[in-house]
């Protein structure tokens, strides 16, 4: 009966073997064998987000008696993993955009944050960040670029027996990230502007923790560029943000850069805290500004943008504030 009981053992962790291609981790303790769950089924259910748009995944196991575990899935459903037995922390979440997105802190449930980049350059019209002027009260915020869309999930409460046989870890990853859409509309003079101009969101969340499912305190301005439309008269953009930050309602400016030949710039800046913090759905938020009245612009184009890795630099700027209220 043991014998029988052996060879099954090694067939399951056999099996688990060639079922886990296109899953990659770290190895365990293999002096401790005792400790073992060898044939774990791993499975991200996409109810709460049906389109499914991941491509891969990170799992993260915590436990109090045995070192942090990570597994990397090469696809959106999952797979089979071997790890510790016992009671486990649970956070995963996509991986579909390593460069633009960074991790740190993931030895603790709690605190692993992603977070994003800050940027030298605003995109759209080649501005250097170094000098660009700043909304009141933004000053020391971190310029970073906005995320992509993040899924993910935790679970505190999965417990694994130390096994053989099979087992199952079943989490529904979630949309992490914000929809946020910005319109001038009735913008004037919209044909003398470039058809790309840069701008600026303050105090966003600068990162989110999956492990506890909430944004962070820290708040950042996120850089974006707007998109003319010259059929329309108007100047648009969507992007994602990971939100408002955790804590205290806290004012948001939008700042407009447009960037002349001359080497002088327009900056506008916009109070648009209302239609950030009052938004009927915070989750997705839409701003929407009417009556812009865009400088005349030369009509000799602005240098190719990135022409010899040099980003345009802006000697002064002419500064315009407004108020909007819902």
């Amino acid at each position: 009966m043991k014998l029988t009981e052996q060879l099954a053992a090694s067939l399951l962790f056999g099996a688990s073997l060639l079922m886990a291609e296109g899953c990659t981790h770290r190895d365990l303790n293999d002096d401790a064998p005792t400790t073992i769950a060898d044939n774990v089924e791993v499975i991200f259910d996409w109810s709460k987000s049906p389109a499914k748009e991941a491509q891969t995944m990170i799992l993260y196991l915590y436990s109090d008696e045995h070192e942090m575990m990570d597994y990397r899935f090469n696809n959106p459903d999952g797979g089979l993993i071997r790890t510790y037995g016992g009671l486990h922390t649970a956070v995963c979440h996509s991986n579909d955009d390593p460069y633009g997105h960074h991790l740190r802190n993931h030895h603790s449930h709690d605190d692993i944050e992603i977070y994003t980049d800050e940027t030298a350059v605003l995109v759209g019209q080649n501005i250097s960040t170094r000098s660009i002027p700043r909304a009141k009260g933004t000053e020391e915020e971190p310029l970073r670029n906005t995320p992509s869309m993040i899924y993910g999930t935790q679970d505190r409460d999965i417990f694994l027996k130390v096994s053989a046989l099979p087992q199952r870890i079943e989490l529904s990853p979630e949309e992490l990230i914000c929809r946020y859409s910005v319109e001038f509309a009735d913008v004037e003079n919209l044909k003398s502007a470039d058809l790309r101009i840069d701008a600026t969101i303050s105090s966003l969340a600068g990162g989110f923790y999956p492990g506890k499912m909430t944004p962070t305190s820290e708040a950042v301005s996120h850089t974006f560029t707007l998109t003319a439309d010259l059929e329309r008269g108007s100047l648009n953009s969507e992007f994602y943000t990971f939100g408002l930050p955790y804590g205290e309602e806290m004012p948001h400016k939008l700042c407009l850069y447009i960037a002349l030949k001359n080497r002088t710039g327009s900056f506008y800046t916009f109070d648009v805290s209302d239609q950030v913090n009052k938004a009927p759905d915070p989750r997705n938020v839409s701003i929407k500004i009417y009556g812009l009245k865009l400088p005349e612009i030369p009509d000799d184009p602005l240098p190719p943008q990135g022409e010899g890795g040099v980003s345009i630099e802006v000697d002064s700027w002419d500064t315009y504030h407004f108020d909007l209220k819902v």
